[in-house]
């Protein structure tokens, strides 16, 4: 029992060194893999392009650029240029809305492996910085280099990134300045249903300087972008996104298997689509009780901002693996209020097993076709009201990476936390 209690902090060190080295050289050879096999993407634009769903960004910004932005919501325009530049066929309708467009038309100007660059360079720089100030300790790069959603990210060439830039730092300026936090909120409808249980937060919260700067930035956002591309590239948006939605539901176990949500766990396991509805109203309904409950009360920043993050993760019916980038803010939040507070029963465990589900969980939904993420985030959640009960701290320790050990008096102050430090 001694040895074993001297023996598990070195060798815990140590493999928390080495386990994201271990991941990082897993990606690699996938990487790899994938470049001996379609390494036309490499060397020209034919076949299966690098970044493909970054793709469709890129042949949406050359449409409106060529003067007809309306255009990319016409499925045979975009799916022609994809093929024209690609020779690939265009699986999906552009599902964004205008604003989206907006913040990508520069990209259109660029060769596409230079746009696929500054994309990814960019948006995963701002994605690390804020992670970095949720958790300021010198491990934490790595951990997120190493997260299994951000490989998915460089991988498909997609905008998690850009929605952890936009969400986590609204939250982070939330209390120092309201109005910059709501020009960030404002720019994460740009996609709408990881923004929707925003507002419902800060009123909870009583965060109404905020909530009113948010409707403003938006207002102002909308109105921007019918003045640089017409009023008329709304009205393509609103009159094909019934159909878009229709084209995700119809996407059947090709697609399901890499979606996080409740509603794609019904239809990958065998379920019809009214049944996967109503499951997913349900879930909806929990998840903003939940994010409610815990802004309405006094607890750490931290916690409250992780919990609004998971609401919004079980929230969206239409959550992919790449989307869990955003899963990387409170699995920081909650992992740097522990290292900070103290650790409860059975917390770092579940942190780590939430860090592993965007690999491990689409491979079991793959293979099995059980897709159990909504679990996972339910187990996150109770951690989040867990602590959400501790209230909010008086005081933090100002320089609290120095050390990893607690100090008896704040271990003292927490619950179970004396026996799992």
């Amino acid at each position: 029992m001694i040895i074993s209690e001297l023996n598990w902090p070195w060798l815990r060190d140590r493999l928390l060194v080495l386990f994201p080295f271990l991941c990082l050289a897993f990606y690699l050879g996938i990487w790899i893999h994938w470049i001996i096999n379609s390494s036309s993407s490499y060397t020209g634009n034919v076949g299966n392009p690098l970044g493909l769903d970054f793709s469709y960004c890129w042949s949406a910004a050359l449409l409106a650029l060529g003067g007809e932005p309306s255009a990319v919501y016409d499925y045979s325009r975009l799916a022609a240029v994809e093929m024209a530049h690609f020779q690939v066929k265009a699986l999906l309708p552009w599902l964004y809305p205008p604003t989206y467009l907006l913040l990508v038309l520069p990209f259109g100007l660029l060769p596409y492996h230079a746009a696929l660059a500054v994309w990814l360079s960019t948006t995963l720089s701002g994605y690390l910085f804020i992670l970095r100030l949720i958790a300021p300790h010198p491990r934490t790069i790595l951990f997120a280099l190493a997260f299994p959603a951000v490989f998915m990210n460089l991988f498909y060439g997609q905008n998690g990134f850009l929605s952890g830039i936009f969400l986590g730092g609204g939250l982070l300026l939330l209390d120092r300045s309201p109005a910059a936090a709501g020009l960030l909120f404002a720019l994460l409808t740009y996609k709408p249903h990881l923004a929707v249980l925003v507002p419902l937060a800060l009123a909870a919260g009583r965060r109404w300087r905020a909530l009113l700067a948010m409707l403003v930035w938006t207002a102002a956002l909308f109105l921007a972008t019918a003045l640089t591309m017409g009023f008329q590239v709304w009205t393509a948006f609103f009159h094909h996104l019934l159909m878009a939605l229709k084209t995700i539901e119809a996407g059947g176990l090709k697609i399901f298997w890499i979606m996080s949500s409740a509603f794609a766990a019904v239809i990958l396991g065998g379920g019809g689509v009214a049944g996967a509805r109503i499951l997913q109203g349900a879930v909806m309904l929990v998840a903003a009780a939940f994010v409610v409950r815990v802004w309405r009360r006094e607890t750490a920043p931290g916690v409250r901002n992780a919990a609004l993050v998971l609401g919004i993760l079980l929230f969206i019916p239409y959550g992919y693996v790449y989307d869990l980038a955003l899963l990387a803010l409170p699995l920081a939040w909650l992992g740097w209020d522990g290292f900070t507070r103290g650790w409860l029963p059975g917390e770092r465990t579940c942190l780590l097993l939430g860090w592993l589900a965007p690999l491990v969980l689409p491979l079991l939904a793959m293979t099995t076709r059980v897709q159990i993420f909504p679990l996972v985030l339910m187990l996150l959640i109770f951690l989040a009201l867990r602590r959400s009960a501790l209230g909010s701290p008086i005081t933090f320790p100002e320089k609290a990476e120095a050390s990893r050990d607690l100090s008896a008096d704040t271990a003292a102050k927490i619950p179970g936390a004396a026996a799992n430090s």
